[in-house]
């Protein structure tokens, strides 16, 4: 993608590069906080909260990342990174099958000074491109609570899910969707 001066690309990223999550600046101003009742969605607003998940230790903090997600690049997951101008703007992973032809977008992070500016949607391009090669006819994703997460997902035609017992358990908090890939 190219538009005024800017230069956007995305590539794979060796199977070592989820240590690359340091390059990212993660905070989110959360205004709207979603919670999943079965496959509804209810929204409250939230006060000034700046969620920062670099707290080592967190499960969010980079150690705790690697370590989760590891197993999957190791496995054949497809680790995706997008460049600005060179420089590394967001990472995204597209995982194993959740469910059979299913398969899960495990990780899609985009770098604070990047948002709102093409680069959560040119990952999800080529997550849903390498899905569909894999001959996968669906997308899950469980997605942290916020407005611009969830509201991103829903604006890519993803609908909530009834989530899958495994993930539930491992992000209740989690908003958990659904994206059907139609057959070309």
């Amino acid at each position: 993608m190219h538009h005024a001066g800017v230069t956007l690309v995305v590539e794979r990223l060796p199977t070592d590069g989820l240590e690359r999550f340091r390059e990212l600046d993660r905070s989110e101003e959360a205004t709207i906080h979603y919670r999943q009742i079965g496959s509804r969605l209810v929204s409250t607003p939230v006060k000034d909260s700046i969620a920062n998940f670099f707290a080592e230790g967190d499960v969010h903090s980079v150690p705790e990342l690697v370590h989760t997600w590891q197993p999957v690049v190791d496995v054949g997951g497809a680790l995706l990174g997008a460049f600005v101008n060179g420089a590394l703007a967001g990472i995204a992973l597209l995982g194993n099958e959740v469910a059979p032809g299913v398969l899960q977008v495990a990780l899609l992070y985009v770098s604070r000074p990047h948002r709102r500016r093409g680069v959560a949607t040119a990952l999800m391009d080529e997550m849903e491109q390498l899905a569909r090669k894999a001959d996968a006819h669906g997308l899950y994703v469980s997605s942290v609570p916020t407005g611009s997460a969830v509201g991103f997902y829903l604006s890519r035609g993803f609908q909530p899910t009834d989530p899958s017992p495994e993930l539930l358990a491992k992000e209740p908090d989690d908003i958990h969707m659904l994206l059907p890939l139609a057959g070309d």
